[in-house]
């Protein structure tokens, strides 16, 4: 009865560890998806100009969608897309000079 208890509570434990957010990704950066999280498709890590900084893409089924790039801390650095599709005109070289680390989030779902 014992092993079948801890194995119950073992199962558990590790079901609620898959179904949370990864620690590494920073708590601003988890608020701004879960605040967004209806209106963007993925959440890249990437490196730029020697920060690591999270691009969210913007769903492409919404029109004027746009694109955000955050800082580390969860400071939005520039818009792209939007009406004009031109965006706010800062961060201009972030597409040429940006190196994408990872995917953290795409469609709902954490992927660490």
């Amino acid at each position: 009865m014992k092993k079948a208890f801890s194995f119950i509570v073992i199962a558990a434990c590790l079901l609620l560890v898959g179904c949370s957010t990864p620690s590494s990704v920073p708590a601003a950066i988890r608020q701004l998806i879960s605040q967004q999280s209806n209106t963007i498709d993925r959440v890249d890590e990437c490196q730029y100009h020697g920060q690591v900084v999270y691009f969210f893409c913007g769903r492409t089924d919404i029109a004027d969608n746009c694109d955000y790039l955050y800082s580390s801390g969860g400071v939005l650095m520039a818009v792209f897309g939007g009406i004009t599709g031109y965006g706010d005109g800062r961060c201009p070289d972030f597409f040429e000079n940006a190196t994408v680390i990872r995917c953290i989030w795409a469609q709902g779902t954490y992927l660490e």
